[in-house]
């Protein structure tokens, strides 16, 4: 017999693809004209519809740190603020269908953020605009507004819904781990010309790695720095620690643990920045108070092995190859290679000139912050990457200046409202969270004190560093569901009998 609706549903599938396939191919015939490009990026998310109403969450948390590029769109933004105005697009339309589908409540968080937005959008109002060089404007910059713009909305989508309890290790896996895909931007030279065609969908760390190995370009830099390859090693960092804690990853039962642990901050070590020393010896140094570990008989051997592996990096580090004594120069007491020293001071002395030049502007922003966008004109006069270029493009390698200048004193003051209350969050979340999570919630602790140090005190951007407070915020709060709460102890419960008889029904004892 004849099954009337499977026979219409197929009628329905061929009057439907067949008509779009012949457009498509239409559309094919003249694949760089940008109607057809349209066209097809229409389609091929119209189709991605049903997959992004069930993944858009465990997406945008596992690609927020990634480097991964949406390449046919115009800028190239990169996929995470792509999914962040999807995910709360969707979260938002599925609260407005259903009342009980309500974004977690974290309002500590949400109102100094709120604030610092606002500041945002009326500092670019009133400095230029949202300056978007690549929809024909004659201004620069916007991007970074766009950044900071889609790290907020991607916060409020990672806070939607609460992360399934089974998943919560892969979520956090792969929030770390995302951060590895910035090491395929240092592969240029390595890869053959065959894979290039990976470098369409990832950004490439440096022009110069295209340059022939055997060329003079490429032996002009004897420090090799890799920031892609140290972000790999840092993800792993992150994602070791935050599994199994320093307690874990000292466990001798499981030793690759610690090899592993080992490798990836030698890999990291080796790619030439002060700053990831710095950031290793914080997080470690803050994650060994909160697991309690000075308590243990773990604080001497730690103390002991910090001096002896002092003792021994004085001893042999102008050994090592240039760029781990590069990433070294920022310990003391440790003699090094003249070409190091030199280069490293080099660098410090950049910056502080900078700084020179650029804090005594302070007050003249201080109501109204300068913004992110610049003309053309002002790139034009200036010119290449010289100290006025880093200026114009607010790239000040401080991060209280990079808050300040932008923003004003009201940036500020929200900025670091918003730090005060994410510890808060996190805090609770470390202290009164479900014990399950309890190595997941002490790392995120840790590390977020560690980068807000790192950030005010050794190197940071806002627009560069925002999305990263706001995904261990929302990471956290996601996780437990909002902001834990210590536990309310019941309060017992009087029982009375013919016995124990309430007060009012005693009779007085006679004289």
């Amino acid at each position: 017999m004849t099954n009337a609706p499977a026979l219409f549903r197929s009628l329905l599938v061929y009057g439907l693809c067949l008509p779009l396939a012949v457009f498509l191919g239409y559309l094919l015939a003249t694949p760089m004209d940008n109607t057809s490009i349209a066209a097809v990026e229409i389609l091929f998310f119209v189709l991605a519809i049903p997959l992004l109403l069930r993944w858009h969450h465990a997406w945008l948390i596992a690609t927020w740190n990634s480097s991964l590029l949406l390449f046919f769109l115009p800028g190239k933004p990169q996929v995470w603020m792509g999914l962040a105005a999807v995910s709360f697009a969707i979260s938002l339309l599925q609260y407005t269908l259903n009342r009980k589908m309500r974004f977690l409540h974290a309002p500590t968080v949400m109102w100094p953020l709120l604030l610092l937005t606002a500041v945002i959008l009326v500092t670019a109002r009133f400095s230029g605009g949202l300056g978007v060089r690549i929809f024909g404007g004659d201004v620069y910059g916007g991007k970074r507004y766009f950044v900071v713009l889609a790290a907020v909305v991607g916060y409020f989508a990672i806070i939607n819904r609460r992360i399934p309890p089974e998943r919560a290790g892969l979520y956090v896996a792969l929030f770390f781990l995302g951060a590895a895909t910035l090491a395929i931007g240092d592969l240029p030279a390595v890869l053959p010309p065959s894979m290039r065609f990976l470098f369409v969908f990832f950004p490439v760390s440096s022009l110069d790695a295209f340059a022939d190995q055997n060329s003079v370009i490429a032996q002009t830099d004897l420090i090799w720095r890799g920031g892609g390859v140290g972000a790999l090693g840092i993800a792993f960092f992150c994602a070791l620690l935050a599994r199994y804690g320093i307690r874990g990853v000292l466990d001798m039962s499981k030793p690759w643990r610690l090899a592993a642990f080992g490798f990836f901050i030698l890999l990291s070590v080796a790619t030439g920045f002060r700053s990831t020393v710095v950031i290793f010896l914080l997080t470690l140094a803050v994650l060994f108070f909160l697991e309690r570990l000075h308590r243990t008989w773990l604080l001497l051997p730690a103390i002991l092995l910090s001096l002896a592996g002092g003792g021994v990096l004085g001893l042999f580090a102008e050994r090592l190859p240039l760029s781990f004594q590069r990433s070294l120069a920022v310990l003391p007491f440790i003699h090094l290679d003249p070409m190091v020293e030199m280069s490293a001071q080099s660098s410090t002395g950049w910056r502080l000139e900078m700084w020179h030049e650029v804090i005594p502007q302070i007050p003249q922003y201080l109501l109204l912050g300068k913004g992110y966008a610049f003309s053309a004109n002002e790139q034009w006069q200036i010119g290449g990457a010289n100290l006025e270029a880093t200026e114009l493009v607010g790239d000040y390698h401080n991060g209280p200046l990079s808050v300040l200048l932008p923003f004003g004193m009201f940036g500020a003051i929200a900025f670091i409202w918003l730090l005060v209350a994410g510890v808060r969050v996190l805090y609770h979340n470390y202290k009164f969270g479900d014990p399950a999570y309890q190595n997941i919630n002490t790392f995120l602790f840790g590390y977020f004190i560690a980068k807000v140090i790192f950030f005010l005190a050794v190197f940071g951007s806002l627009h560069g560093d925002l999305p990263m407070f706001l995904g261990l915020l929302g990471l956290s709060i996601s996780l437990n569901g909002g902001v834990a709460k210590p536990a309310v102890a019941p309060e017992p419960k009087l029982v009375f009998t013919r016995f124990n008889p309430h007060p009012s029904a005693r009779r007085p004892v006679s004289a």
